[in-house]
C-alpha cells in the first residue's frame, strides 16, 4: 500500500470548475469583458497569484482582477450555501476505503485557505484530512512542486503519521496539467482523473495511472508494486 494519498480539491474532491467559468464569465461581462474558454482553461489548476497575473496578461492592466474576482466568489458561494459544494463521484468511497486503512491523507489546493476550508467544512469532508496545504500557504503555485512538498511535510509533523511517508510512495490525485506537473516535479506519484482539460502527451506519459473516477482506485490491487 502506499504511505500516503494527497488530493487537489477543484476538479478532483468536487465539480468546482465548471462553476468558476461561468460565475467568472457572467461577471467579467457586467464589467464589459468577453472571457472565453480557451482563457479559462488556461488557469485550472493555478493559485489566485499566477490566475491573476494571466488575467492581466490576457485583458491588460485595467481589468478590475479583485472586484471581478469577488463578484465571481459571491455567486459561487451563494450557489453552495445553498447546495453544497459538489461532490465528485466516488470521493467519498475513495476517502473511506483509505480511512479503513489508516492511510493518511493531504489536501493541496491552489484556492486560498478560507474558501477552502469552508467548503471543506460546508461539505463534511474535512474529518477525512490530516493535513492541509493551500495556495496561499506557498510562493510557487502549481505547477512548481511547492504545495506538494508541504503537504508531506506537514503529513509527516502529524502525530496519525507513525512516519515519515517516502515520497515515491505518496499517491497524488489531479486533473489538470499544472497539477500533474506539479507532482511529477516533487517526485511523487500522480494519478490523473480527467476533468475539463486533457493535459499535454509528454505530462501523461509521465502519470502513473489514470482512472475515469476516483473510486476506480478504492481497492488493494490499485496500488500493488509500490
Amino acid at each position: 500500500m502506499i504511505d500516503a494519498a494527497i488530493f487537489d480539491m477543484d476538479g478532483i474532491i468536487f465539480d468546482t470548475e465548471r462553476l468558476y467559468i461561468d460565475a467568472w464569465r457572467s461577471s467579467a461581462l457586467e464589467a464589459g469583458f468577453e472571457m472565453r474558454d480557451r482563457f479559462f482553461l488556461s488557469c485550472v489548476g493555478r493559485n489566485d497569484r499566477d490566475t491573476r497575473a494571466l488575467t492581466l496578461a490576457e485583458f491588460g492592466d485595467l481589468f478590475p482582477y479583485d472586484a471581478i474576482n469577488e463578484g465571481t466568489r459571491q455567486r459561487i458561494f451563494s450557489i453552495m450555501e445553498r447546495e453544497g459544494p459538489p461532490e465528485k463521484p466516488g470521493v467519498r468511497r475513495l476517502l473511506d476505503f483509505f480511512k479503513d486503512r489508516k492511510v493518511p491523507v493531504a489536501l493541496a489546493t491552489s484556492t486560498s485557505e478560507k474558501s477552502a476550508r469552508w467548503m471543506m467544512d460546508r461539505s463534511g469532508l474535512s474529518e477525512y484530512f490530516t493535513a492541509f496545504a493551500f495556495g496561499t500557504d506557498v510562493e510557487r503555485g502549481k505547477p512548481a512542486p511547492d504545495i506538494f512538498v508541504l503537504a508531506q511535510d506537514r503529513l509527516a509533523d502529524s502525530p496519525v503519521c507513525g512516519s515519515p511517508p517516502r515520497t515515491s510512495h505518496i499517491c497524488v490525485f489531479e486533473d489538470s496539467e499544472a497539477g500533474l506537473k506539479a507532482a511529477q516535479a516533487a517526485g511523487m506519484r500522480s494519478v490523473f482523473v480527467p476533468d475539463l482539460v486533457e493535459p499535454d502527451k509528454g505530462v501523461l506519459e509521465r502519470v502513473w495511472k489514470r482512472i475515469t473516477r476516483l473510486d476506480e482506485a478504492a481497492c488493494e490491487s490499485f496500488f500493488y508494486g509500490l
